[in-house]
């Protein structure tokens, strides 16, 4: 194990080396990859529109993503399930407009800057792995990831609606109008598996955030078992429930690869060393303070081993960083003063002066 992880570190410590030094490549290599996908598997779903289905047309959108903000990418892809859905019939491309609106209104009041989330939870469906998505999602972002991640929840049901159900939305004729807006219309907010799939990922994204902030040690560990049981527990009971007649195998299936996924993020993200764990402790007029201290794992790429932040600093090394962790505690408290009106802070400030003079006296 302790083998794997080094090798990881050393991985790491590569990967950062490759993306400090070529991050103006890299950034919009990434982007143009994850478009391509997108809308491939948009294409595969619901390409109906055939001249919007060809490579070199996808290609060409996917370059222009790459150019663009991150949070284009969703915008893009609403925009080209549109046209797709529009070839099928107005009314599927009218159903999805509304819905897409709402869902847009939703995503940039609260998370305007998870649109990668968004993104990749329709591809991680696709490839059969969507439960990775809230553990990652949990460790790496706050709790109001949940709406991006359930706006990409939508958007997948949405696309499965439409390819499940294609022939029988071409089969109605022109006089069926209203009938096929309405079999559009039920089949997207009558699906209770997306229910269920939306309100476990933001449970899980909501616990995983929580516990992993937890005062303890192995917390982000913790945080991924406690996600991936509640994860599972939720979607069987809602499988109860409602009779979604979830896979019981791909679920587990899919957790156990959520769970290496995470695992495999917090070695890259925080991977620590509670063995050589400190405490400080200090005070002000106001306060008494008490910080921890955890080293993280590093791997020297000149020695080709691991070694941990701090084990060979002398006193007069930790002496400096007690001293930071001092000064860092107190600028919270100035953070702190700075909330409060001027009266407030001069009320404040006076009380500190007497208990200070009360004191020295």
């Amino acid at each position: 194990m302790e083998q794997y992880r080094d090798k990881l570190l050393e991985i790491r410590e590569y990967i950062k080396i490759f993306i400090g030094k070529y991050e103006s490549y890299v950034k919009p290599a990434g982007k143009f990859i994850l478009a391509f996908i997108t809308f491939k598997l948009i294409s595969g779903s619901v390409g109906y529109a055939s001249r919007l289905g060809n490579v070199a047309i996808i290609l060409i959108i996917s370059l222009l993503a790459s150019f663009l903000p991150i949070n284009f990418i969703p915008v893009l892809a609403a925009v080209y399930v549109l046209l797709n859905l529009y070839a099928l019939s107005l009314e599927s491309a009218g159903v999805v407009a509304v819905i897409l609106l709402v869902l847009f209104l939703i995503y940039y009041r609260f998370t305007p800057k998870d649109a990668i989330l968004t993104v990749l939870t329709p591809v991680l469906y696709v490839f059969k792995i969507p439960y990775a998505m809230p553990l990652v999602a949990g460790l790496v972002a706050p709790p109001t990831a949940m709406f991006s991640t359930g706006c990409g929840v939508i958007m997948y049901y949405i696309l499965k609606f439409f390819k499940d159900n294609k022939e029988a939305i071409q089969a109605m004729t022109d006089g069926e109008i209203l009938d096929r807006f309405k079999f559009v219309l039920a089949g997207i907010l009558f699906n209770k598996e997306m229910y269920v799939a939306a309100l476990a990922f933001a449970i899980t994204i909501a616990v995983v955030s929580i516990v992993r902030k937890l005062d303890v040690d192995h917390a982000w560990t913790i945080a991924i078992i406690s996600g991936t049981l509640v994860d599972i527990l939720v979607i069987l009971l809602g499988d109860l429930k409602l009779g979604t007649y979830i896979s019981v195998g791909t679920l587990l299936l899919s957790s156990v690869v959520g769970v290496i996924a995470a695992y495999i993020t917090k070695l890259f993200l925080f991977n620590l060393d509670y063995s050589r764990t400190e405490k400080v402790q200090f005070e002000d007029d106001e306060y008494y303070y008490y910080v921890k201290a955890v080293p993280k794992n590093l791997f020297d790429i000149k020695t080709g081993r691991r070694v941990v932040a701090g084990e060979s600093d002398g006193p007069q090394k930790k002496r400096q960083r007690a001293k930071t962790a001092e000064d860092m505690g107190r600028s919270r408290r100035y953070e702190e003063d700075d909330d409060m009106s001027g009266l407030e802070r001069a009320a404040a400030e006076k009380a500190r002066r007497s208990r200070t003079q009360g004191r020295n006296n």
